[in-house]
């Protein structure tokens, strides 16, 4: 008969043993570690990483993902400040026809961006995974470090995002989605000096230019927000030719399981499946007519969308200052507006955004509609008020001849949805209702106080022309003009806004401008 004293000894060996297959478990269950997190660090420190026993880790700092031409993982690994390495990405001269020299020579204008000469801010960007012993290697870990960034200047008051991918996604000849590419070399179409009619690698769209890429978040206080696998794609129509370029960012099953980027950015606890770092369009200098136009009107009765400043870094570089923002889609009507996403209809630039092919009728049957009928007669224009919300597209059409949209508008850069079957639901009438985007163009410009931009509408859209024949529209129309003038775009109302932007964005536009 064994004694007390053997009992408890043989429970405590039972006990750790049953530990030490625990902590095996757990060290396999968390499979590749590293010692210290993404983040900002004002002290240079030693980065440790830890795989499960008997496998061997592979590890870069250029953004490649790691396989057997990475490094092997052999001791800490010195994380500084990366500021005084060799700028590589930001020298390239291939993201923008403004830099082919042969282009500057045949056409003689001046390139709008220059390349830096001197070493750029950047962060250590550390890519992992570990192989086993049958030479299976794990998923990719990316954590990105920011040394001595605490005075740095243009970054108080921002947020900021690292986007890691491999750099063959951006620029390759091929495949690089950030580049003019074999698609240019080869392009035989015509070639003009304004650069965005030619077909280039970066004007390309669709899925199969989207390329994989892991994005991290960081607020002002320098908190991760997020740390997530994500596909980014080029955004945006001709300025697509600029430096730097607009990106969308998707977040898909495929790469994370998530199918939503899981975090309040917006503060409205909308959490986007697709979100938009707007490079600022037109706007090159500034980046500010879109998020003042959006926050002077965000409460009338079309959409708007949110916009939070960002200083993003590029496989490592400084890459300027962004606004994020949401994009108009089905994920984006749900959250604002409470609809099924399934049922939701949106139209961009007269082509379905967001639907079935088929929805396309709904729109040119309402179009046909209200471009071919008397409206001046009461019961048409009663039909009309069925077919759209009358306050939505008053106030949207109001707002955009307000600030001078021109040029490009409204026969392009108008968006509009609706629900395809009518429901209960406040916004679920089959209403077609209004979405506010790209005003960067020649709005808000001292070009555009000269141009009567009531006339220019009144002859570029024949649904507007024909509304004005209404006397009932044209009396909403004129009270929704003067409201406008004398709330939203009073001028103690803008001045704040402007200030507002002044005082927080002057100084990142200035290290963003002295890096273009």
């Amino acid at each position: 008969m064994m004694s007390r004293r053997s009992v408890l000894a043989c429970l405590a060996a039972i006990c750790g043993c049953l530990c030490l297959l625990f902590f095996w478990k757990d060290e396999e269950e968390r499979g590749l570690v590293f010692s210290v997190k993404s983040g900002f660090y004002e002290e240079p420190f030693e980065l440790k990483l830890s795989a499960p026993a008997g496998t061997k880790i592979y590890y870069t700092l250029d953004g490649t993902e790691p396989a057997e031409n990475g490094s092997v993982y052999t001791a800490p690994i010195l994380i500084d400040d990366a500021t005084q390495h060799e700028n590589i990405h930001a020298m390239r001269t291939d993201v923008s026809v403004e830099f082919v020299s042969e282009n500057i020579e045949t056409y003689n204008y001046e390139p709008e961006y220059v390349l830096p000469d001197y070493p750029i801010d950047k962060c250590t960007v550390v890519r992992a995974a570990y192989c086993d012993v049958d030479g299976n290697f794990s998923d990719v870990s990316t954590e990105s470090y920011f040394v001595g960034y605490a005075d740095r200047a243009g970054y108080d008051g921002m947020n900021v995002m690292s986007i890691v991918t491999e750099p063959d996604n951006l620029f390759d000849y091929d495949r690089g989605i950030y580049v003019l590419g074999r698609i240019f070399d080869e392009y035989e179409g015509a070639k003009y000096a304004i650069g965005h009619l030619w077909n280039t690698n970066y004007a390309q769209s669709g899925i199969d230019w989207e390329r994989p890429a892991t994005i991290q978040i960081f607020d002002q206080d320098r908190n991760v927000l997020l740390n997530q696998n994500c596909g980014i794609r080029i955004q945006g129509g001709m300025n697509r030719l600029k430096t730097p370029k607009s990106m969308n960012l998707y977040s898909r099953d495929e790469y994370d399981n998530m199918g939503r980027f899981y975090v309040d950015l917006f503060g409205t606890g909308y959490m986007a499946d697709t979100l938009t770092l707007f490079a600022g369009g037109d706007d090159t200098l500034t980046k500010s007519q879109d998020m003042i136009v959006s926050k002077l009107v965000s409460d009338r009765s079309f959409a708007t969308m949110h916009y939070e400043p960002y200083a993003m870094f590029l496989d490592g570089e400084y890459w300027g200052v962004y606004w994020l923002t949401e994009k108009y889609n089905d994920v984006y009507l749900k959250e604002r507006y409470g609809v099924d996403k399934n049922d939701a209809v949106i139209i961009k630039h007269g082509a379905i955004a967001e639907g079935l092919e088929e929805d396309i009728t709904l729109y040119t049957d309402m179009r046909t509609y209200m471009e071919n009928t008397d409206l001046s007669l009461p019961e048409n224009y009663a039909y009309v008020c069925e077919l759209i919300d009358i306050q939505s597209y008053i106030d949207y059409y109001a707002a955009e001849i307000y600030i001078g949209r021109y040029s490009d508008w409204p026969v392009n850069n108008e968006a509009l949805w609706r629900t395809r079957e009518i429901n209960d639901g406040e916004y679920e009438d089959g209403r077609w209702r209004w979405l506010l985007f790209d005003v960067d163009g020649l709005a808000l410009s001292a070009d555009i106080t000269e141009m009567d931009t009531m006339a220019n509408t009144m002859e570029q859209s024949a649904m507007f022309r024909n509304l004005c024949q209404n006397e009932a529209f044209k009396r909403q129309f004129a009270t929704t003009f003067m409201d406008l003038a004398n709330t939203a775009f009073e001028k103690e109302h803008v001045n704040s806004v402007v200030s507002e932007y002044i005082a927080s964005m002057s100084e990142p536009m200035g290290v963003h401008l002295k890096r273009f």
